[in-house]
């Protein structure tokens, strides 16, 4: 594609996460020079959104029923699929075969087998396949890293993530794969793992890689699975993942609580720490630095995909299938590894969530349980003293390709 060129993007789906994605692009499309043209998107369910299709026209913006036709009458140079899990590869897929640049959402796929299959098929194809794992473009991401990399912490020795976000009984029924394992014979693995929280354990892996543009490969997994809420997967997973050189990542993540706790990176080395949360990016240690978090990170990750599409430098880096696929080895390593365990309902309570008035389920207690086990690098059930605790299991994931499915008790 020629350099400088306008990139003209369709997108699947109207309702839901794709109409936050269109008013990005929309934003960026009528930006002074703008760099793309959302030129059209469908939805099955288009007699659902007139009042959004009406502003769509509005703006010379066509719609359709289906991704087949938008694809035949389009003539557009990437798709992007803002789509449930499930149908991150057929469609990604079917947007190749018609000679298209992809943008997917994260996380790729439900298997490593469907991350494989998306893998060859864009290099069939010759065409970008891009994943929407935001924190990846935004602009502190990449002078953060090289700063890991120039030795401004020393040597890392261990890292962690963890957030507690809180999601009522709502979230767990807008759709039917929320929570889900499979569907239509697909896997899903939905989880804040997998879904919600995803993208911070995706910028820890980035951010622990030897290289500017490769993210850490995990070895081996330990993991604790548990569920709060009536679902088939759980909503809470504590896990120790070993990264090459003996790294340790400690990863709590949860929506089995009342109150929300910041979602956080800490990479710490013998001569400093990297902190990643709301607030920005920060190193403290024998160099201290800081950059403000990205307020525009979308943007930035739309605009990034449009030059690299166009056969541009970027700045920074670009979340690849490659880098996706990690995410995918741990998340699926994790369901082979242990067995989801229910709370003990004693712990449980189920009362009205404040930001909206309906019922959510949270774990007594459990804000703590998660800031305890990441300062002290353990699970649960390593500390001693949580009843509701069980020990979960370990998988190696080295020479680890096909997801062979979830342990059961």
């Amino acid at each position: 594609m020629a350099v400088g060129k306008q990139v003209r993007f369709v997108c699947a789906g109207i309702g839901g996460y794709a109409w936050s994605i269109a008013q990005q692009m929309m934003g960026v499309a009528e930006s002074e020079s703008p760099e793309i043209r959302l030129a059209a998107m469908c939805d099955p369910n288009l007699d659902q959104f007139a009042e959004r299709i009406a502003k769509l026209s509005a703006r010379g913006i066509n719609t359709y029923r289906t991704f087949e036709e938008m694809l035949a009458r389009e003539p557009a140079d990437a798709a992007w699929l803002p789509l449930p899990i499930h149908l991150h590869r057929p469609f990604t897929e079917q947007a190749l075969a018609a000679g298209k640049h992809v943008v997917t959402e994260k996380p790729a796929a439900g298997s490593l087998q469907d991350v494989d299959a998306m893998i060859g098929a864009r290099d069939r194809a010759g065409k970008a396949v891009l994943v929407g794992f935001q924190d990846i473009y935004a602009r502190p991401t990449a002078p953060a890293k090289q700063a890991v990399l120039n030795g401004q912490l020393g040597k890392v020795t261990h890292a962690t993530v963890c957030a507690g976000w809180p999601r009522d009984l709502s979230y767990f029924s807008r759709n039917e794969w929320a929570g889900a394992i499979a569907m239509n014979g697909v896997w899903v693995l939905d989880s804040p793992l997998q879904n919600a929280i995803s993208h911070y354990l995706n910028l820890a892996l980035f951010l622990l890689g030897p290289q500017p543009l490769v993210s850490a490969t995990p070895e081996a997994v330990e993991a604790e699975l548990y569920r709060a809420n009536d679902i088939d997967n759980y909503d809470t997973c504590a896990l120790r993942l070993t990264l090459p050189g003996g790294v340790k990542l400690v990863v709590f993540l949860t929506h089995a609580v009342s109150n929300q706790t910041d979602a956080t990176v800490v990479l710490h080395g013998t001569e400093g720490s990297l902190t990643v949360n709301s607030g920005g990016y920060q190193i403290a240690g024998k160099q201290p630095f800081a950059w403000p978090a990205d307020d525009i990170k979308h943007a930035n990750m739309i605009r990034t995909i449009a030059r690299h599409i166009r056969g541009e430098p970027v700045d920074g880096a670009l979340a690849t299938l490659e880098m996706a696929r990690l995410h995918t080895q741990i998340v699926n390593g994790v369901s082979e590894a242990a067995p989801v365990v229910d709370f003990d309902r004693a712990h449980v309570s189920a009362a009205a969530y404040t930001q909206n008035g309906t019922v959510m389920k949270a774990v007594c207690g459990l804000e703590e349980v998660m800031l305890r086990c990441v300062a002290e690098q353990k699970l649960p059930s390593e500390l001693g003293d949580i009843s509701w605790s069980k020990p979960g299991g370990s998988k190696d994931l080295r020479n680890y390709n096909a997801f062979a499915g979830p342990k059961t008790l």
